[in-house]
């Protein structure tokens, strides 16, 4: 008896944990300053009447972060030891709006590019490009073509969401990545599968053991010698946000990761996605609603 209450009380203490960390690293997005928290800057502000840098606040994430990190690998190997019984919770599933731009929403193949990719199948289920256990969120961010062909995800952009797994804000759109809109959200999709965060898919990037993951990037669709790879300007914002120094004169596979997944405030969807709008792009850039009965039609002419 004392034995199974001590599995439930360290599997509540685990679970109370997650959610306390959960809180401190979403709090970051919500606070300004380039994403640290209100309590790093102030403390800054106490000892200097200089705002930090970008290369300063970098170095407070990356501090936070690391802390997170090390407190969550301690808070999941209790648990195990205890049974495993947070494992078995199942996961929230987010209210939130998702929004995936697409050019060719029914081709598995990138025309132009000969890259797999998610598709609309005949009968109207968006589908990963692969189906591959072993490709983690890591490996789909950093976007390898081999690992494209196997990847179990579907990426999507949202705003961040609570604790409670809600929306905080609205309808994540950027129209440069293509002329149709898919938009999707997991908690009225029940048989859809698990859906992974900025949360979730930041500490993969900076925890993944992935070989070459800290090598220089460069530009792996370049003809050698491949230039390096260099953030915009608006890149270059968000790198403190993550951890990254931006006055760096190069940086890694694992750094431009982070990077791109924030800039689109990434969420992957993995498995089959069943329930999902979809929004045919007209010349004039406005969006029209189609039925699924449409859509359905629409994939069949890729027959």
């Amino acid at each position: 008896m004392l034995q199974t209450r001590g599995v439930y009380i360290m599997g509540t203490i685990s679970r109370v944990t997650t959610t306390f960390l959960k809180q401190g690293a979403r709090g970051v997005s919500h606070s300004g300053g380039h994403g640290a928290p209100a309590r790093v800057l102030q403390q800054v502000a106490h000892h200097s009447t200089k705002a930090p840098s970008p290369s300063q606040i970098a170095s407070e994430t990356r501090a936070r972060n690391n802390s997170l990190d090390l407190m969550s690998d301690i808070m999941e190997a209790m648990d195990r030891r205890d049974g495993g019984n947070n494992a078995a919770m199942p996961r929230i599933k987010l209210d939130v709006p998702l929004s995936r731009r697409e050019n060719f929403a029914f081709d598995a193949i990138q025309p132009g590019y000969g890259t797999p990719k998610s598709a609309i199948d005949k009968q109207g289920k968006l589908q990963p490009a692969g189906d591959s256990v072993t490709v983690s969120a890591s490996d789909h961010v950093d976007g390898e073509k081999s690992v494209k062909a196997k990847t179990p995800y579907t990426s999507f952009s949202g705003p961040p969401v609570g604790v409670d797994g809600t929306a905080t804000g609205p309808l994540v759109d950027n129209p440069l990545y293509g002329k149709d809109r898919i938009v999707t959200n997991p908690a009225k999709d029940p048989k859809s599968g698990m859906v992974l965060d900025q949360f979730d898919i930041q500490r993969d990037l900076r925890t993944s053991t992935k070989p070459g993951f800290d090598e220089t990037a460069v530009l792996r669709s370049e003809p050698r010698p491949q230039p390096l790879w260099q953030p915009t300007p608006e890149e270059r914002a968000i790198m403190p946000q993550v951890g990254v120094d931006p006055e760096k004169p190069s940086f890694t596979f694992r750094e431009r990761a982070m990077v791109n997944s924030a800039r689109d405030n990434e969420y992957l969807v993995k498995g089959t996605i069943h329930e999902f709008d979809f929004f045919q792009g007209q010349p004039d850039g406005s969006l029209k609603p189609l039925s699924m009965q449409e859509v359905i039609d629409e994939a069949r002419k890729k027959l």
